[in-house]
């Protein structure tokens, strides 16, 4: 697992790499819905007591595996996750001829024309 300082000076953690994991991501989602589910959500985003917190149990976790988190990342995440979120919400909803398989859990559409759109949207 790639360490978030690897090769990266402490002036530019905010742009250090971190290789998610879907178990990281999990994770992660779960500590916010946490949060969230205890209306600590203020507005679109949660107060900076609550982000320490949220970096903090996600730290006591992934530290065992030698990956550390600083807050600027995890909200990095968080807009990441919104931005691919927003965009497989219009691909089933605005008539682009994409759906949702609920059986096995995908999208549905040409697989090359998706990969094209995450490359655009997410690289």
């Amino acid at each position: 697992m790639q360490h978030p300082n690897d090769g990266v000076s402490s002036q530019s953690s905010r742009y250090d790499k971190v290789v998610w994991t879907s178990s990281m991501e999990r994770l992660f989602i779960e500590l916010m819905h946490e949060e969230f589910t205890n209306h600590q959500l203020q507005s679109s985003t949660f107060p900076p007591w609550v982000w320490s917190r949220i970096t903090e149990r996600m730290n006591s976790v992934m530290s065992q595996q030698g990956c550390i988190f600083t807050t600027a990342q995890l909200k990095g995440k968080l807009s990441r996750l919104r931005r691919a979120w927003r965009l497989l919400n219009d691909l089933i909803t605005k008539g682009t001829g994409w759906g949702w398989d609920s059986e096995r859990h995908t999208i549905t559409g040409d697989a090359g024309r998706l990969e094209e759109l995450y490359q655009v949207n997410f690289t």
